[in-house]
């Protein structure tokens, strides 16, 4: 009985932490794969609505949601200055009517 005591709930311990510490490593990496995917795609949007000179209402409603979920996630200020312009931007192409 000591010898189980002594060995099994060591070699337990030892094998849930060891569970531990790999699922808290795999969920920083898909933290911070999600917050890269989420600042790609904001960037681009960004890029693309800023070389269209316009971005629709709904591409607006996305980009924000985006960057709340980035936000949230910890990601940094970087992409901050791009949504802004793109809120600035108007939702149709002059001289066009939606």
């Amino acid at each position: 009985m000591d010898f189980i005591l002594k060995y099994w709930i060591e070699f337990l311990f030892t094998l849930l932490t060891t569970g531990v510490i790999y699922v808290f490593k795999q969920y920083l990496g898909l933290k911070q794969g999600m917050i890269s995917l989420l600042r790609n795609e904001i960037i681009r949007v960004c890029e693309k609505c800023t070389n269209d000179g316009y971005c629709v209402n709904y591409m607006k409603e996305n980009v924000k949601e985006m960057y709340e979920a980035y936000s949230k996630l910890g990601g940094n200020g970087m992409v901050t200055i791009a949504v802004q312009a793109l809120y600035k931007l108007p939702s149709s192409k002059y001289g066009e009517k939606r």
